[in-house]
């Protein structure tokens, strides 16, 4: 009889149905490593969007510089111009040359003028985009920053035993998976 007791408690323990407390290690283990892949895929998504703003700086702030480069470049057009318009008015022989030069600094500044239009909507556009960027990383960074905390408090209730840590590591990775999704969504 002492046989049929040690092999049928065995069974007994195999076909028993597991409780929900002995299955929270491995809820708390895939609980984590699933925040764990979010929060590489958020930190990835938050630098590339950082590296992007970076560069879009750069190009906008190139463009200005151009912007200035031009500006320089008509004043000095503009300047020759009314200095040849005082000469033409102190030297009624020279007219038709003055005039003539005064019409080639007046297409000049205009081309620079439009050339400087076009610079400055091109800086502009970069402008919004590095915004854009800036925007859509901080999403990536606000999934992170619920996404850790979900980690930490899961890993904290794997340590210590206490399964309520897990509740709230549960509810912020939820918050950061979504926040993470929603940033995802909007991203372009």
């Amino acid at each position: 009889m002492t046989t049929k007791n040690k092999t049928s408690q065995p069974e007994a323990a195999a076909t028993a149905p597991t409780k929900w407390k002995d299955r929270i290690p491995t809820f708390i283990a895939i609980t984590t490593l699933i925040l764990a892949v979010c929060a590489t895929l958020s930190s990835f998504k938050a630098g590339g969007y950082s590296t992007k703003m970076v560069l879009a700086q750069s190009q906008a702030s190139d463009q200005w510089a151009y912007y200035q480069a031009k500006s320089i470049k008509e004043t000095a057009y503009q300047t020759q111009r009314d200095a040849l318009e005082l000469a033409r008015h102190s030297a009624p022989m020279a007219t038709e040359a003055y005039q003539a030069k005064i019409v080639a600094y007046d297409k000049e500044v205009a081309r620079y003028k439009q050339e400087k239009n076009e610079i400055m909507a091109e800086a502009k556009k970069l402008e919004a985009a590095r915004d854009q960027y800036q925007k859509h990383g901080m999403r990536f960074g606000e999934a992170l920053i619920l996404l850790q905390i979900g980690i930490l408090l899961s890993s904290l209730a794997s340590i210590s035993k206490n399964h309520v840590y897990w509740y709230g590591g549960a509810i912020a990775g939820a918050g950061g998976v979504v926040a993470f999704l929603y940033a995802l969504a909007l991203a372009p």
